[in-house]
């Protein structure tokens, strides 16, 4: 008998197009899983079974229609719990929003829908998104499939793991500063951050609209694909929202790889990496090379863009929380996310204009940098998954570091880029490592070829975490 809650969402879609199963026998399956499994790993925050089997019936007396077409018709979907759902409760992480229910969906959400994709639940997050953790007040801290005393990354945590423990093939999260990419990276999936605009973001949250990116978390780089055919184009409630790409992602998943020109950088230039890590990532980059790429260790020379990132972020958060929070708020926040505060009022003005153009200086030397590469590969982060309960490792190889180093994914959402997490292998401990494949602007279309190329040569999907 198939095991429906091991297989890929595509395959998923295929039986139900051939009527070999229903989507309501796939959402019971799911529902079955978590059940059994959630507990352990606290992924889901909220799960609605009721309505989730009534959107599934739904889909159920759809299949065969024309509308009915897409290749994950049926396909169940996960929403991480900082993208509004309507009628089903939305937190942020936050005992501010403990009872929060939205009276709309996120433009992401109607898109699914219409795309008959029925919504599992929410998945788990840290409080607005805020640290490279998934642990809250509300619903306290997600646990990696692979080692339930390790973190699963932050802030889409909760949706990596999810997918990594077969409750749901298929989950939305979103990254500011690395929060799809990370937390696929210790999870063991595939996680994509599309180019800056590619999926529209509304309702808008001022805290991270500059550099939030919404995306795909999932076992596969072709259900990646077909997702992104799905939620991509504009919408005119996103100012930032692109025009449409006339790109069918999935398609774009074929062809060859041979000739790219792939920079491969094991610290970015500045930044400390963990000897195992280095060694897995290296493995990974030669199969780049054996498929014909044309390899060369390079860094794009810039140094960490950190004081960039925090002092373009933090200004943005503080004066969210202050205008959306009651008075007092910090009493009843995240400590980690509360440090903002202080940071906000030790910045003068002069620094934020200094991070503002220091962005612009960072897409100076990128885009030179791109203008010879197709492909960036690094490591996702700097070290295995990390200890529960810390924002993310003070050490990387015996070395103090500061607390966004270890970390190479914040520095392209600076500069808005495409760029995944694919799984490149696993320590002696069996604990996933991420290569970050990084792509030119609007150019998903390359990442998800060459991430296809390699889950063809190194495919993970079959590997399960035992639970």
């Amino acid at each position: 008998m198939v095991d429906l809650c091991k297989q890929s969402g595509l395959i998923l879609g295929r039986m139900i197009a051939k009527k070999e199963i229903k989507p309501s026998e796939v959402m019971q399956a799911v529902l079955n899983r978590i059940d059994k499994v959630n507990p352990q790993i606290n992924a889901y925050c909220t799960v609605d079974p009721d309505r989730a089997m009534a959107d599934a019936k739904e889909a159920d007396k759809r299949v065969g229609r024309k509308k009915a077409a897409g290749p994950l018709f049926g396909v169940p979907v996960s929403i991480k719990d900082l993208i509004e759902t309507k009628g089903l409760r939305t937190t942020f992480g936050s005992l501010h929003l403990e009872k929060n229910v939205p009276a709309v969906d996120a433009v992401l959400v109607e898109r699914l829908r219409a795309a008959g994709c029925p919504i599992i639940g929410k998945t788990n997050t840290p409080e607005f998104g805020g640290k490279f953790a998934t642990d809250n007040l509300v619903f306290g801290a997600s646990r990696n499939p692979w080692n339930l005393q390790r973190s699963t990354g932050g802030s889409s945590g909760g949706a990596a793991a999810q997918v990594a423990a077969g409750m749901g093939p298929l989950a939305i999260g979103n990254d500011g500063g690395g929060s799809i990419r990370v937390p696929s990276s210790c999870c063991g999936a595939y996680g994509l951050k599309p180019q800056f605009g590619r999926i529209p973001s509304w309702p808008r949250h001022d805290s991270w609209s500059s550099l939030n990116h919404e995306g795909p978390i999932t076992r596969t780089v072709r259900d990646a694909a077909a997702l992104m055919d799905i939620l991509s184009g504009p919408d005119e409630r996103d100012r930032t929202s692109l025009p449409p790409s006339g790109v069918n992602y999935l398609k774009a998943c074929e062809g060859k790889i041979r000739g790219l020109k792939v920079a491969w950088s094991p610290d970015l230039g500045y930044g400390k990496v963990d000897p195992q890590v280095k060694k897995i990532c290296r493995k990974a980059v030669k199969v780049f090379e054996e498929m014909g790429c044309l390899v060369e260790e390079a860094n794009p020379g810039i140094p960490c863009p950190d004081a960039i990132f925090l002092n373009t972020v933090v200004p943005r958060i503080v004066v969210w929380l202050e205008r959306e929070l009651p008075e007092n708020f910090q009493e009843k926040m995240d400590p980690m996310l509360a440090v903002f505060l202080p940071l906000m009022n030790a910045l003068s003005t002069r620094e934020v204009i200094k991070a503002i153009f220091g962005a612009d200086a960072l897409w100076d030397k990128i885009s030179v940098f791109f203008a010879k590469y197709d492909l960036l590969l690094t490591p996702t982060i700097a070290t295995p998954p990390f200890e529960l309960g810390i924002f993310g490792p003070a050490e990387v190889a015996g070395e103090k570091v500061g607390p966004l180093l270890p970390f190479f994914t914040f520095p392209f959402n600076l500069t808005g880029q495409p760029a995944a997490s694919i799984p490149a292998g696993f320590t002696e401990d069996a604990l996933p490592v991420g290569l970050q494949i990084v792509g030119r602007r609007f150019d998903e279309s390359t990442v998800l070829r060459a991430s296809a190329r390699f889950e063809e040569a190194r495919p993970w999907a079959d590997r399960w975490p035992k639970l």
